[in-house]
């Protein structure tokens, strides 16, 4: 008999506990976790450099790593896509 009681005692406790969590702690949690993300959108944009008149200038230097790979990329090379009509023509 006091096994049961105590079973009932820990659903009890359980059950009770899980409440608390689900109606203070979860709510809590979420409003922290949409205040961070909020946060971090509003500075997401903040680097930007803005003159009067509402023009924005935006620089980003390449850094040297970047621009080691642009000198080992080659040349540009321009073509003109042939579409399968022509392609038959010229045969």
């Amino acid at each position: 008999m006091i096994e049961f009681l105590r079973f009932v005692f820990v659903l009890l406790v359980i059950w009770y506990g899980t409440k608390l969590i689900i109606k203070y702690v979860l709510p809590w949690l979420i409003m922290r976790f949409i205040k961070k993300q909020q946060k971090n959108f509003d500075n997401y944009g903040h680097s930007e450099n803005v003159n009067g008149d509402g023009e924005v200038n935006i620089k980003k230097e390449k850094s040297e790593a970047q621009k080691k790979d642009d000198a080992l990329f080659g040349e540009y090379v321009d073509f003109e896509e042939i579409e399968p009509d022509q392609e038959n023509k010229d045969e």
